[in-house]
């Protein structure tokens, strides 16, 4: 009884977690064709109508270069973000040398295997 619980509570929170990564990405798709349109809006006005296909064309490699950029500098912020709260300090234990951890791997070396000078892994 209670592994058909555990099952139907996993079911609910993968429903769930489906159900809001699909919410995000609709409110996502309007945000991004509200930007299309303010963005075409500032293109015309500067460079005149888009009829032609050249302007189309400048139009879209700027808007593909900004995208790409754009997607670098909010990668590395989630990234920067998400290892502040990954970040260990750890302290020597056979001298005063601290060093900061950002990785599992690593974490379990520096604790596992560093407690004494036998125990490391690269001498």
């Amino acid at each position: 009884m209670e592994h058909d619980e555990t099952n139907s509570t996993s079911m609910t929170k993968e429903i769930l977690d489906k159900m809001a990564a699909l919410i995000t990405a609709a409110f996502s798709l309007v945000a991004a064709l509200t930007w299309n349109d303010a963005i075409k809006a500032i293109f015309s006005q500067v460079f005149g109508p888009s009829n032609t296909v050249g302007p189309m064309l400048a139009y879209a490699l700027i808007v593909t270069v900004l995208a790409v950029i754009l997607t670098i500098v909010v990668t590395r912020a989630a990234y920067a973000a998400k290892s502040i709260g990954r970040q260990k300090t750890f302290a020597c234990k056979l001298c005063d040398y601290e060093f900061i951890v950002e990785s599992k791997v690593l974490e379990h070396m520096f604790k596992e295997h560093a407690a004494s000078q036998d125990k490391f892994l690269i001498k």
